[in-house]
């Protein structure tokens, strides 16, 4: 496995730091939903920000979601920025980061509230710029393709600096 240079570091290992972060962040999002869906008393067991259930959102609370997930992408990108050493490692960084929060968002919010119930249960997936709704396994595939080429992007970045020195 290729050592980041200085730092001491495998990719493995900073890897498995950055999908500590999804992890936090993933459930952290999943209790902001659970309390969301609760104050719109959307059914904690089995409820989904179906198209009926977004559309009777006050416009406050659909800005409130837009502003969350805006700031989650932020931190996503800051984290990046901050962790990754070369560009490659930046970009691979952000977009591993970002697949994982998704990921681990669902599975928190499938153990905190048996929902969702299958993977073709329709969700509001993203707010940004506007409302758009899927299929669950729709953002999990789309989220695990996308960690999965920040891994080799991370990879790649590792290489090219250890190439350098």
């Amino acid at each position: 496995m290729a050592r980041a240079r200085g730092r001491g570091i495998t990719v493995l290992s900073y890897l498995i730091a950055i999908t500590a972060l999804c992890i936090a962040a993933g459930y952290l999002d999943a209790v902001t939903t659970f309390y969301v869906r609760g104050m719109l008393q959307v059914a904690q067991e089995g409820g989904a920000f179906s198209q009926a259930v977004t559309e009777a959102m006050p416009p406050r609370i659909v800005a409130l979601e837009q502003t969350r997930q805006a700031a989650m992408l932020l931190v996503m990108v800051t984290v990046g920025i901050v962790a990754g050493r070369h560009l490659l490692q930046q970009v691979g960084t952000v977009l591993f980061a970002s697949g994982g929060w998704i990921v681990m968002r669902y599975a928190a919010i499938r153990t905190i509230t048996d929902w969702p119930a299958s993977l073709t249960d329709t969700d509001t997936v993203l707010y940004l710029p506007h409302a758009v709704y899927a299929p669950v396994w729709m953002p999990l595939v789309i989220a695990l393709g996308v960690a999965a080429v920040g891994a080799t992007l991370v990879r790649a970045g590792a290489l090219a600096m250890r190439r350098k020195s």
